[in-house]
């Protein structure tokens, strides 16, 4: 009598034995294996930018670019995005290269920041001669108390930085008086690493303002700002930042998520299609372009197109704002965020605001308005006393190109 043969049966694996095996399958112990990403979660902005937009605001986890000619509004979208943050409870840390933050105008679009006074000494100056004739102790402004804001200027990176040698990594003995672009670069991953240690336990906003205004290491240590060595750096030392550590935050295995917003210079660009309109370009290179998930233009592409927001009176004109163009050119973000819109707002001393509320901002304002005429007047040395609110004669004119 024959023998049954009991044949051997083969189950196939699963994928999620596979990725087991290959130690890939999270855990409820071990969620840093997980691909899955958090909720698009967005810094809300105020009500103009919504509107002109149609984003809730600035998304957290991804590189935002907001470019655009100068006067374009784009330092107070800063300003508004940093009060924002600091309202989230997202740590901001700004690096100001162009050195011309101003505390106060911040603080006027909702950043929190409290002034610190010192005693500082200030010349006294003959009026007639223009000499100096002695000292004397002021209290003035010497800092600011901040929460969730952390500043960096070009002094400050340069004492904490200039004496890297960025060609081998190493610190020496001399020390540059002036931040190039590693600097920036080795200063996020540091405080990303704190992050990491435990030390910082909050979202983290990197901003800098702006791309295009420092040189890299190299064209430091040539004495010469090539083009071509800034734009190598910049792919070069933010590779990382840009590709890892800022994007893969969103994770749902990463306890915070990072965002990095830049303000980028540009410049028109005609000798590539000489018999075109000439491009609006970004200085530094498309490295930065390319790893942005949201890029904004502020402003016109061949010029500023925006308009001054003017009142008059006595014939003296007092500029209080101006109207700029908002686009957002590159969206890559999930759906139903991924949009394209153009609009408008008013950038105005206290934030920016719909355009279609201007009327409602001139009626609420017209006593500041007022004070700013009279004080101009005054100091041409004209008569203010008779000027009233119903005077002031409102108008928009078209901007500087």
């Amino acid at each position: 009598m024959k023998q049954a043969i009991k044949k051997k049966v083969f189950t196939k694996p699963s994928t999620n034995d596979i990725r087991a095996k290959l130690g890939l399958k999270a855990s409820k112990e071990n969620m840093v294996v997980s691909s899955a990403e958090k909720p698009i979660e967005f810094i809300t902005m105020p009500e103009a930018f919504s509107e002109a937009t149609k984003l809730p605001g600035i998304p957290m986890g991804v590189t935002t670019i907001i470019h655009g000619h100068s006067n374009t509004g784009k330092s107070l979208l800063k300003n508004c995005l940093i009060a924002s943050a600091q309202a989230k409870g997202v740590l901001v840390v700004l690096y100001e290269t162009e050195n011309n933050f101003s505390f106060p105008f911040a603080i006027s679009c909702g950043m929190k920041a409290t002034p610190e006074y010192g005693d500082v000494e200030v010349e006294d100056v003959d009026e007639e001669t223009g000499e100096i004739v002695g000292t004397h102790i002021e209290k003035r402004i010497v800092d600011y108390e901040t929460n969730n804001f952390i500043y960096y200027d070009s002094d400050i990176l340069a004492n904490l930085y200039g004496d890297i040698d960025h060609s081998t990594g190493k610190r020496g003995s001399k020390k540059r008086s002036v931040p190039v672009i590693e600097d920036i670069a080795y200063s996020m991953n540091e405080i990303l690493d704190l992050q990491e240690q435990g030390e910082i336990q909050q979202p983290i906003l990197f901003m800098w303002d702006s791309v295009g205004s420092i040189d890299c290491y190299k064209s430091y240590v040539s004495k010469s700002s090539n083009s071509m060595w800034n734009a190598a750096s910049l792919s070069v030392a933010f590779n990382t930042l840009l590709n890892n550590r800022i994007p893969t935050s969103k994770k749902v295995s990463r306890p915070y998520t990072n965002s990095f917003v830049c303000v980028n210079k540009v410049w028109l660009d005609s000798m590539s299609s000489p018999m075109a309109a000439p491009s609006l370009q970004m200085k530094g290179g498309a490295s930065l372009l390319y790893s942005a998930r949201l890029t904004i233009l502020l402003g016109g592409t061949i010029k500023a197109a925006t308009k001054r927001l003017t009142a008059t009176s006595k014939g003296e004109t007092y500029t209080y704002g101006l109207t700029t163009k908002i686009k957002v050119v590159k969206n890559q973000l999930d759906a139903p965020y991924n949009l394209t819109y153009e609009g408008t707002f008013c950038c105005v001393p206290d934030g920016m605001i719909p355009e279609e509320r201007l009327d409602e901002y001139k009626k609420k304002n017209a006593s500041v308005i007022l004070a700013q005429l009279k004080k101009q007047l005054e100091e041409k040395g004209k008569d203010s006393n008779s000027i009233t609110e119903d005077d002031i004669q409102y108008s928009e004119v078209e901007g500087d190109d």
